[in-house]
Parts: structure tokens; sequence; C-alpha cells
């Protein structure tokens, strides 16, 4: 974890991985940063990468943090972040030519954390949930 801010349990991490950003280049080295929340890692990271994808982004801070990142005549696509389906990318940087709106392939095998069908649950009737047997678990594991 490499947080913009944060206290000393994150100090280590944090300062050994902004030296391998800043110094990796001349040994033949790479790094690859993801986050949910790009506006909170370490600027010192985000200063050393040249290249960015961004998946869909809902947090106004977030998208903030990539226009920033954008040319000014690019700086409109930001508004497609949020919403952007699954597998959908906007890159930008030096492996690009422009920034460009991508679709992902699927992993092959897809992993087993797809999102639940909402609606199709929703239209099913209610299972029978024993609530006490629910809380008598719960005590047992706490």
């Amino acid at each position: 974890y490499i947080p913009k801010t944060g206290g000393a349990e994150f100090k280590a991490s944090k300062k050994s991985i902004e030296r391998i950003a800043k110094e990796g280049r001349k040994y033949g080295l790479s790094l690859m940063v993801v986050s949910q929340r790009p506006s909170e890692v370490s600027e010192t990271i985000f200063s050393q990468c040249n290249n960015f994808i961004a998946m869909r982004l809902t947090n106004r801070v977030d998208q903030n943090y990539i226009k920033a990142l954008l040319p000014d005549s690019s700086s409109s696509l930001i508004d497609l972040l949020p919403s952007l389906n699954q597998g959908e990318a906007f890159v930008v940087g030096d492996s690009v030519i422009i920034p460009s709106l991508v679709q992902l392939p699927k992993p092959n095998p897809e992993p087993k954390s797809a999102s639940i069908d909402t609606y199709k649950e929703w239209a099913e009737s209610w299972k029978d949930i024993t609530f006490d047997k629910i809380v008598e678990r719960w005590r047992k594991e706490g």
C-alpha cells in the first residue's frame, strides 16, 4: 500500500516502492501500480508512470486526478469514466498515439467473483433465513 499520506505503518513500504519507481528503469525494472482510488496513491509514484489505464471511476476526486494527466484536448473523455462498462478502459500515455477507449478481453478462465444478477435475485421469493443460526455461528467465530 503506497498512500499519498499516511502514518508510520506504511512509511517503509512507501519509501521502498517510491525508490523502485524513481530508480528502477536504470536496472531494467518496471512497476505496475493498481488502485481503485488513484487520488490516494503517492504522487511520487504517479510522476514516474508513463502509461495509465483507467476503468470505471465514479468518484469525482479520482476522475479529476486522471483528468490532470490528459492533454487539454482530451479532457472531455473523462466524462465517460463513470459510465464505462465491464472490461472497458481508458488508456493514455506513451503506449498509445492518442488517449483511447479500449475493450479488454475477458480472462480465460473467468474468475468466480462475478457480481450477482440483482434483478434475477429480487424476482425470486425470499429464501428461508434462520437468523438465530446465523447469530449463533457469528458468536462462535468471534
